[in-house]
């Protein structure tokens, strides 16, 4: 992930039986990386089943609390609850594909427009 530069892309964060501290732990660990500056779009997808570690001490934050604590107020496009991740309404995402994310009041748009070809002269 360190080889990774996040500028420019669309950044896609889902999980599945997590602890709610643990969340907020790696949340903050890519928030502190940089990860969270210079996305063209952040699409949160299925934070299904999420909890607490103690039901009798709650965390007192949602996945998406905390994802949106961490991320403050940006100036590219977040989408959450995107039907996608380990729910029931799970569609598929071509990882690495040129992208466009679209949110407005109505919903959000994620389009595709076919895999990101590398420069073959390795420049």
């Amino acid at each position: 992930p360190a080889d990774l530069a996040p500028t420019g892309k669309i950044l896609f964060l889902e999980d599945l039986d997590e602890l709610l501290y643990h969340m907020d732990r790696m949340v903050q660990n890519l928030r502190l990386g940089g990860w969270f500056s210079g996305l063209a779009g952040l699409v949160v997808g299925g934070m299904t089943d999420m909890h607490d570690k103690d039901p009798t001490d709650p965390f007192g934050r949602t996945a998406e609390a905390i994802i949106s604590e961490a991320i403050g107020d940006v100036e590219y496009p977040v989408c959450f609850g995107f039907p996608t991740g380990h729910g029931r309404d799970n569609h598929a995402l071509v990882l690495g594909a040129k992208a466009k994310l679209s949110v407005t009041p109505g919903g959000a748009t994620l389009s595709f427009d076919g895999p990101e070809r590398p420069d073959a002269s390795g420049a």
